[in-house]
């Protein structure tokens, strides 16, 4: 092994060598209490799942899928499989989509992939995983988290593999990414140095299998030993106010969670929650994972204020799994930067119409959807620029497809096609995300499959629905927007699980104003459950749309 690899390696799960008996990491229970235990504790505990998965026949180099909630068993077996050379690839749990056929399908094109021998389940899944798995031939056993009755028999090995990192599946099916080592290190590090990691860590609550939760949540903390708390998802969207409240209480450092995070706490807290709680000492609190909308970020400033908050800790990010996930963020002690721009003059390769550039504050921008909240500038040791659609990089200012290079960059997609290899491959990644440079920071805008072209222009789907929330026209709970051509026509459909009522004529007005009379406006009110999911939660609008234009989408008759 090269004296590289060995430090890499050293990074994710040297832990397990020197553990600290003073610090540790809180686990949320059922019943609202928190189990505590040191990383002396937790290192015990996975070298004895170490050496169980060897027993149950596990080789270096073996991809062990995990269905587990967040615990204690969770942190044994991803890196009990990790000590001994293994690959964990953490999947969705049932609930998390919906459960069904539709979790069964899923399972079974990941294990297709994978065709592992051994899974681990937590029991309350094993027969749901044992039925998706069993028609594929793989003889795949199923077990319960294991651990054996000795620590020192775990046969160490290095592998090449950080984790099979499945998408959340927003562009299609789930495409398992293959995040080495080398990958997984290079992008803690630069969490870690961006982030401040000293003594204390978060109070993660997002899924384990999202990558978010698993290298931003969990990895970021874990492997450099801070004091650290997690909670199931389920548990934060029961009490996102005691949440919250963990933070006023200890003096836990960072937070991160994506737009509808804050929109939950927001909903569920008000200010008399908050008496006598403190949060001075959160110093890096992280939105990404989907558009940042200012006027949330606003009022979650104006909320907290009162109670010590410094609106210098808000940092807006920018990342994704193919890039492990960091790739650019605002700084510590940096207030994060909006820039109004209009969004009838995207055109790709042109430059934007900046109106004008202000600092994010307490006060909520009117028109919100106008206005891009900056992502930061990229991680150390990381590219970003901007290409044209021939590939050309573009100046600041220029929309255009973000397209990134670094350490972090996944080796590539299992099975990949040349396609995929294209795309991604040697360090160097075409996002599909577009977006522009100014002053060095990057500014997300969109995705380009979900985008549709009117007259020459690049009209995206989440400028729209940023401003159909804003109006109270639609709930992003109930509703998103989806976009494409059919009979030759740009077409932009809100599909809806909630009838619009009285807000329908509003919500086509809102639509009209960005697409003008060039293209189709629609509005389908569809039963609960019609709109599909990723695993993170997040709409499929690919696969939403193509449903749409195949003609399997229907449309509910009562109101």
């Amino acid at each position: 092994m090269s004296q590289g690899n060995a430090v890499d390696h050293e990074h994710v799960i040297g832990w397990l060598d020197d553990p600290s008996e003073r610090r540790g990491v809180r686990f949320r229970q059922d019943d609202g209490t928190w189990q505590r235990l040191t990383y002396r504790e937790l290192a015990a505990q996975t070298l004895r799942a170490g050496a169980a998965l060897a027993d149950e026949g596990v080789r270096p180099g073996d991809v062990v899928p995990l269905v587990l909630p967040a615990g204690p068993d969770f942190v044994s077996q991803f890196f009990g499989l990790l000590a001994i050379g293994a690959t964990p690839s953490v999947l969705p749990l049932p609930q998390a989509l919906r459960a069904g056929e539709g979790y069964q399908n899923q399972l079974r094109a990941i294990a297709a992939r994978i065709r592992p021998k051994l899974a681990v389940a937590d029991p309350r899944y094993q027969d749901v995983v044992r039925e998706s798995v069993a028609e594929l031939g793989t003889a795949t056993r199923v077990v319960a988290p294991v651990h054996a009755d000795r620590e020192d028999a775990a046969p160490r090995a290095n592998g090449e593999l950080a984790v099979l990192q499945f998408t959340s599946g927003s562009r299609g099916a789930p495409r398992g990414l293959r995040i080495s080592v080398a990958n997984m290190a290079a992008n803690l590090r630069m969490i870690q140095s961006w982030m401040g990691l000293e003594s204390h860590g978060a109070v993660t609550w997002l899924p384990l299998y999202h990558d978010m939760g698993l290298v931003g949540g969990l990895l970021g903390g874990l492997t450099v030993q801070v004091e650290h708390a997690l909670m199931r998802p389920e548990q934060f969207i029961r009490d996102s106010t005691g949440w919250l409240a963990e933070y006023g209480r200890h003096p836990y450092t960072s937070m991160c969670m994506p737009n509808f995070g804050f929109e939950r706490v927001l909903a569920r807290t008000r200010p008399e929650h908050l008496d006598g709680l403190d949060f001075a000492g959160l110093r890096a609190v992280v939105s990404g994972a989907e558009r940042i909308d200012p006027a949330v970020l606003a009022r979650f400033v104006a909320l907290l204020q009162p109670h010590g908050f410094d609106i210098h800790a808000l940092m807006p990010a920018y990342g994704l799994a193919e890039g492990t996930l960091a790739v650019t963020g605002v700084g510590r002690q940096q207030v994060p930067r909006l820039v109004r721009a209009s969004g009838l003059e995207r055109r790709l390769g042109e430059k934007l119409d900046v109106g004008s550039v202000v600092e994010l504050g307490a006060e909520p921008v009117s028109e919100p959807w106008l206005w891009q909240v900056s992502c930061g500038r990229p991680m150390d040791g990381v590219r970003v620029d901007i290409l044209d659609e021939e590939g050309a990089p573009q100046p600041e200012g220029v929309l255009g497809e973000i397209y990134v290079e670094g350490p972090s960059v996944a080796e590539g997609y299992v099975d990949a096609t040349p396609e995929d290899r294209a795309k991604l491959g040697d360090g160097k990644l075409h996002t599909g995300d577009a977006g522009f440079l100014l002053d060095g920071e990057l500014y997300v805008v969109g995705r380009l499959g979900d985008s549709v072209k009117i007259n020459g222009q690049t009209v995206f789907v989440e400028d729209i629905e940023l401003e159909l929330v804003a109006s109270g026209a639609i709930s992003r709970n109930h509703a998103t927007v989806v976009a494409g051509i059919t009979a030759g026509t740009p077409t932009v459909l809100v599909v809806t699980e909630r009838p619009l009522g009285e807000r329908l004529d509003e919500a086509l007005s809102v639509i009209r104003s960005f697409t003008g009379d060039a293209a189709s406006a629609r509005v389908m009110y569809v039963k609960r459950g019609a709109i599909p999911l990723t695993s993170s939660r997040k709409p499929r609008r690919r696969a939403l749309w193509l449903s749409y234009a195949a003609g399997e989408l229907k449309e509910r008759k009562d109101s």
